[in-house]
Order: structure tokens, then sequence, then C-alpha cells
């Protein structure tokens, strides 16, 4: 994805440490140094966020998403969509208003976190064939939720690093590594990553609540957690 305009690269002592966790795993290749490499991030990420990235962006959009889904399947669009200040788009073809979610919910893509977690919905949504807004009503929450924590930790992977795997690594060397951690990371999340109690959540409270970010949280451990020194 390229250093995004606004990014500022983290100094701190925790992401000193995931850089030369992931510069170890460029020379090595080897699944120890990988497993090592997520640790680090994970935990860089999990104590100090990440500078000029705040997780805030995604977990706001995140619980958005989840809001409108529950919404949508107990009330109808047409409440959902009021419900969301998006009343002007009852009617319009589900394209246009699952096009019009993802833009309200991330924020018109504002800041480079707003961009994050547009892309991390975006691929969260494609891996679980949702194509329009009508596909939101039979979708299962906790997948819904799961899934999008994975691709915000993937996503958020390749920004720390892209520019630090791409100084020292070909192109094409470049996308497998970034392919290889995108499949690392969702293994190691999908094995491990346990539900969540969405459904006895208050409808109108669920973007408000902690469920996002405890379950990201969640997810950081789960990589920390998963390699032993």
């Amino acid at each position: 994805m390229g250093t995004s305009k606004g990014y500022i690269a983290p100094t701190k002592p925790e992401w000193r440490a995931a850089k030369r966790a992931v510069s170890e795993y460029i020379r090595s290749g080897d699944s120890d140094s990988r497993a090592k490499a997520v640790s680090r991030f994970a935990e860089a990420a999990l104590t100090s966020g990440t500078a000029g990235v705040a997780d805030s962006s995604f977990i706001s959009a995140a619980g958005n998403v989840l809001g409108f889904a529950r919404s949508f399947s107990q009330h109808g669009l047409d409440n959902a969509l009021t419900e969301f200040g998006m009343a002007d788009l009852i009617g319009k073809e589900p394209d246009e208003v699952f096009d019009a979610l993802l833009d309200k919910f991330a924020n018109g893509n504002a800041t480079l976190g707003d961009s994050l977690s547009a892309g991390a919905l975006s691929q969260a949504f494609m891996n679980l064939g949702i194509e329009d807004v009508e596909d939101f009503r039979k979708v299962d929450l906790n997948i819904l939720l799961r899934e999008m924590v994975i691709e915000y930790v993937n996503q958020k992977f390749d920004l720390c690093f892209d520019e630090k795997i791409g100084k020292d690594s070909l192109l094409k060397e470049k996308f497998e590594i970034l392919k290889d951690m995108h499949e690392y990371i969702s293994n190691t999340l999908h094995g491990s990553m346990s539900e969540k109690d969405i459904g006895s959540m208050d409808l109108m409270n669920i973007q408000k609540s902690s469920i996002v970010s405890e379950t990201l949280q969640d997810a950081y451990k789960i990589c920390i957690d998963n390699y032993k020194e």
C-alpha cells in the first residue's frame, strides 16, 4: 500500500523491536522469525499505538457496521437508514446504499486512520461475500466482527512495515512477504478468537460499546502469545 501521506513512522522502543524482528524475518524467511515479527508488531500496537494512526477510527467504523447490520436485520433497511442519519438513501439501489454506508462509517477517508479502516472493512466484506446492503440482513455479527478485526490487523501491519519491507526486498518479494504475513495473521486469529455475546447488547448502543475495542485487543494478545521465546 506504500507509506501514506501523513503517516509518521513509529520510533518508540516497542516499534524499534518490531522493525528488527521484521528485518530478521526478511533475512531468514522461516516460520519462527515470522511468528516473532507478528508478535513484536502486536505488542507494539497493543502498548503504544501507531504514531499518527489511532485504532479509534476503526473501532468507531466497525462498531457502526455492527450496529447497522443488527438494526437492519431486526427492523428493516428503512428504519436502519433513518436511525443512522441516512434517510436520504431510502429507495436507492442496494449497491449505492452499500457504497454510501462504507463512505460514511469510514468518515470519507478523511484521515489516515479512516483510510486504514475503509480498507479493512472493504476486504472483510469481500471475504464474506457482502456485495451490497441487502447482504447485511443475514450476516452473522460474530463472524463479521472477527473478519473486520483480522483485516484491520493485516492493514495495520502493512502500513507500519510496507516501507521497511519494500526497502529491503524486490517488489515481487515484498508482495510475497506481505501475503505470507496476512495468511499467518488470518490463520492465527481465525483459529483462536472467541465469539462475543453481541446478541445481548443494546441495539441502540452497539456502535458505542467496547466490543470492537476488546476484540481488537484480544487479537493483538493472541498474536503476541502465539510466539514463544
